[in-house]
């Protein structure tokens, strides 16, 4: 790719996970590859936009690259960088994700490593903060107990003890509440049965939705008791 393409300011455009910050004029990298550089390479607190230059890859160019012989130089550069730029865009990805990719479309070890530490430079990529929106979604808008929680991370291919960090961060409490809110939903359903079975198939509901035992045990009694099981 060449060094004027790569000056090129382009118009950028917000992923919604992706906190707004002032950008600063693109600092020239001493690594020898990828040469391309997006707009802003500053900053720190939450994953960056993603330029919107980069048109999105669909699933038939995605198969294509798969297909072709393996590209080399600034038009396999252009490619990937395209390929990984247009899933982010999506949602975020952790670094193991992205180096998947990279994998897949032929770079080596070399430039896969120098490509993760320029998407996590540049504030892309950032398994922290994923972490952090896993707990959220998971936990908070999906009613996710911390194990279910923690399995995500570790199926994203995120570090165990950033994975673990983030899950520490989750309020009991607010699991809890969670794990009441689920249960009331589901003794529903339970009606009719006695409380053996009942307390039975809903404490296997909830440990299934990776809530402690304790959690399990607190939310069952208070649900089935409110059902009058």
């Amino acid at each position: 790719m060449s060094d004027a393409s790569s000056e090129r300011l382009a118009p950028v455009t917000y992923l919604p996970w992706a906190k707004t910050e002032p950008t600063a004029a693109p600092v020239a990298s001493s690594s020898p590859a990828p040469q391309r550089r997006p707009q802003s390479e500053g900053g720190s607190g939450g994953l960056r936009p993603v330029p919107s230059d980069l048109h999105s890859v669909s699933s038939d160019d995605e198969r294509s690259v798969t297909q072709e012989q393996p590209e080399t130089g600034a038009e396999r550069d252009e490619r990937v960088d395209r390929l990984v730029v247009s899933r982010l865009r999506r949602s975020a990805l952790s670094v193991s994700e992205v180096r998947s990719v990279l994998v897949e479309h032929g770079l080596d070890d070399v430039e896969v490593e120098e490509w993760i530490e320029r998407y996590e430079r540049l504030g892309y990529l950032d398994d922290a903060k994923l972490a952090e929106q896993v707990v959220h979604g998971h936990g908070v808008r999906r009613g996710r107990g911390s194990g279910a929680i923690l399995q995500e991370l570790g199926r994203r291919g995120v570090d165990t003890t950033v994975a673990r960090a983030a899950v520490d961060d989750l309020d009991p409490e607010t699991e809890l509440d969670n794990a009441h809110a689920v249960a009331e939903r589901r003794a529903r359903q339970l009606r009719g049965l006695d409380r053996r079975t009942a307390e039975r198939r809903l404490s296997a509901f909830l440990q299934r939705r990776g809530y402690p035992g304790d959690i399990v045990r607190e939310a069952v009694t208070a649900a089935l008791t409110e059902e009058g099981s």
